[in-house]
This record gives C-alpha cells, structure tokens and sequence, in this order.
C-alpha cells in the first residue's frame, strides 16, 4: 500500500451545466422533453378515508396444502380420454 494521502474526488460544483442533464428540480428543456422529475410527478396524497378490499397477505396465510390441493383439482383441465378400441366380433364356429 502506498502512503500517499487519500485525496478527495473530483467533483463538479455545476454537472448539469458540463453534461447538458437535466436538473434535479426538472425544469423543461427543450433538449429533454421527456423528463420526469420533482415537478413532473403526482402529489402522492392517499385520502384518509381510504381502505383496502381484501388483504393479499392473510388470504396467502389461511391457504393450507389442503385447500390448495382442491383449488389445483378444481383448476385442472384435463385432455379427453380417448376411448378404448373396440374388440373384434368373436368368431363363428
């Protein structure tokens, strides 16, 4: 190992204006239009009164091998069976 000091990294105080990115704040660019950024996006509210139907997780948890084994039966297609030859007449004597 050397003993060298350990310097900082080069950092550009403005990458934006060297990369020609978009900025963080996402202002509009004609050189972008397509950006999605802090502005571009949803509120993100979820109203109070707001509830699930069913819970995804406790359905999972009541599934035992037994019920799955019944839902498996009641989901399988199974291909026709083919019937069985029919058996030549028996000869006359």
């Amino acid at each position: 190992m050397s003993d060298a000091p350990k310097t900082k990294p080069f950092i550009l105080p403005n990458r934006q204006h060297v990369t020609k990115e978009p900025d963080p704040g996402n202002r509009w660019s004609a050189q972008f239009p397509d950006t999605i950024g802090y502005t571009s996006q949803g509120g993100g509210k979820v109203p109070a009164d707001f509830g699930w139907n069913t819970n995804p997780k406790q359905w999972q948890e009541e599934l035992t091998p037994q019920t799955l084994a019944e839902r498996f039966e009641e989901l399988r297609v199974l291909p026709p069976k083919k019937e069985a030859p029919a058996l030549p007449a028996p000869a006359k004597p």
